[in-house]
């Protein structure tokens, strides 16, 4: 169970550890105490640190780092993976040029969020060679100063980028080569089985590294939890001190973690991350880059996996919605056996899915657009980002000259369940020219749905924000220039 740390070219063994203890809780008990604990649930950056692994691009591999929230990973992830934490940056009495930036910037204040800043910036570091404020916006999305410092913040960002070719290579720069052979090495295809005592308890830990181990364990274990990134799951152990007897990891297997282009459809396995998902997203469908901005913070993007925000069966899940709305389908396998289901099918009610016992989601099979085929995404929340939705919308509109011909709408945060919202669809086809379209839209709402209440805000908020909508989406098919906050980071890109 080994792994690279920091400056180190031989591994780390992770040691007998429980299968629930996160990368945050290894890290504080053996003294790499920089990464702090400040939510526990991924929301506040203070826990941040940077993970590499080997990626193929073209004819080539290289390591790619990536920010991740150490405080809901689970260590075991960390196998055959590099992970770099802040006390990892400097050499010697040498600081890295983002602490050095940062210093010279004034980008610490009381200092209990700076190593998680300093160490998503680190990540910026080694992905961009020029930078601007969308980017530099997108790197910290994860991280919150509790001093409002974020100016000087993005001062050192600026400076650590801009001088980035005239200085001396960091340490990870100028030994890539040794890092790679070191990660190759631990680039392990055996399946890891792993029992921990705890008491009279034995918690067992899974990765299986191919389709047909995954099934077989499952098969042999139906009680086993299934964890990708577990970024939500993992809440259950941080939040609810829940303690998972059976963990199954997807992570290993190459199957579920590839992308098909399939001339009219597009298979994304189910353990593909967001951010990995994100350009081939966004190739086909312009609108989802706005969405996906607001969808989380880059951390959660870079770990967080389709499949897995799908079985989760929340429903104020943010990607249901658009799959749905996209008439996407679901591979589904339970040992040899595969049947693929409409995405809209697969919601039963709360948290109740139609997967049957040992059964999992492989891909999710989502058709490319025709030309005229326009997909329009809202998201109604309290944060910019990194938040839950109140109301999540996804509209796909086929248009016919000037006007819709059909539309497919589908809901997150109006019932138990993401779901598609038929009767909203007959009244906008029918009222896309009518005044008075956000009163029809209100009472087919109405009639076919009964939100909740909760913090997030009230049954009748959800009704009538989703009826003004349906009449944004209206004046955007139109082309009218609609403000939208989203479109900052599109904007400064320019």
């Amino acid at each position: 169970m080994r792994f690279l740390l920091n400056q180190n070219f031989s591994s780390v063994d992770l040691g007998e550890i429980n299968p629930n203890m996160t990368v945050l809780e290894w890290l504080r008990s053996n003294q790499l105490v920089g990464s702090k604990e400040g939510c526990a649930s991924g929301d506040c950056g203070a826990c941040t640190a940077v993970v590499g692994e080997l990626v193929a691009n073209n004819k080539t591999t290289e390591i790619k780092y990536k920010s991740i929230n150490t405080c809901i990973a689970l260590a075991y992830s960390l196998i055959g993976k590099h992970l770099v934490t802040v006390e990892g940056l400097a050499e010697g009495d040498r600081l890295h040029p983002v602490q050095n930036a940062m210093v010279l910037e004034n980008g610490s204040q009381c200092g209990f969020c700076t190593p998680g800043f300093v160490m998503s910036l680190f990540a910026l570091y080694h992905n961009e060679n020029k930078t601007n404020l969308a980017k530099i916006n997108e790197a910290l999305s994860g991280n919150l100063c509790r001093c409002t410092g974020y100016k000087p913040i993005i001062s050192a960002a600026f400076l650590a980028i801009n001088k980035k070719n005239k200085e001396p290579l960091d340490f990870y720069k100028k030994n890539q080569k040794q890092l790679k052979e070191a990660l190759v090495k631990l680039s392990d295809p055996k399946n890891i089985s792993v029992s921990f005592a705890k008491g009279e308890k034995i918690i067992n830990y899974d990765a299986p590294s191919n389709l047909e181990e995954l099934s077989k364990v499952l098969s042999n274990n139906s009680s086993a939890k299934i964890v990708a990134a577990g970024t939500d799951l993992n809440l259950e152990i941080t939040q609810s001190m829940k303690e998972f007897p059976h963990l199954v990891s997807v992570n290993r297997v190459p199957e579920l973690k590839s992308i098909s282009d399939n001339g009219a459809d597009l298979e994304i396995g189910a353990a593909v991350s967001y951010e990995d998902a994100a350009s081939i997203l966004i190739g086909y469908w312009p609108d989802l880059d706005s969405f996906l901005q607001r969808f989380a913070s880059l951390p959660i993007k870079n770990w967080a996996t389709i499949g897995g925000n799908i079985a989760n069966a929340s429903p104020i899940g943010d990607m249901p919605p658009v799959l749905i709305a996209l008439d996407a389908k679901l591979k589904l396998r339970k040992g040899s056996k595969v049947r693929i289901i409409n995405l809209e099918e697969f919601f039963i009610s709360y948290k109740k899915t139609s997967l049957d016992e040992s059964e999992f989601i492989e891909s999710i099979i989502v058709p490319k657009p025709n030309d005229n085929e326009r997909l329009i995404t809202h998201k109604i929340s309290k944060r910019y980002e990194d938040d839950i939705s109140a109301v999540c919308m996804a509209l796909k509109v086929t248009t016919k000259g000037s006007h819709p011909e059909s539309v497919k709408i589908a809901l997150g945060g109006m019932s138990g369940i993401p779901q598609r919202a038929i009767e909203l669809e007959k009244v906008m086809l029918e009222n896309w020219n009518n005044d008075e379209i956000v009163a029809a839209s209100y009472n087919a709402l109405k009639s076919e749905f009964s939100p909740f209440s909760d913090v997030r805000a009230s049954s009748e908020y959800r009704l009538r924000v989703t009826a003004n909508l349906v009449k944004k989406s209206l004046l955007i098919l139109k082309g009218l220039p609609l403000e939208n906050l989203a479109h900052y980071s599109v904007a400064s890109k320019l």
